[in-house]
């Protein structure tokens, strides 16, 4: 929590935080709701969807290159 407090201080570092159940985020949640540096500015994005979305942006980046539509030298 501490070197997340420190990160907002420099706006070019977005501290993330990655946990493997939904129990240890929210007791991240819970113990951020009583900083008040934090309360407000975390985000919460549930692992299984970050799953879908590396599935589906993987997808898109295979589709883009084997139809060459970015220039190698890009």
């Amino acid at each position: 929590m501490v070197n997340l407090i420190k990160s907002l201080n420099n706006h070019a570092v977005q501290g993330v935080v990655a946990v493997s159940d939904r129990e240890q985020r929210e007791r991240i949640k819970t113990h951020a709701l009583g900083l008040k540096e934090l309360k407000d500015k975390l985000k919460y994005w549930d692992y299984e969807e970050v799953i879908k979305v590396h599935e589906g942006l993987s997808f898109v980046y295979e589709c883009i290159n084997n139809l060459q539509l970015v220039s190698p030298s890009f």
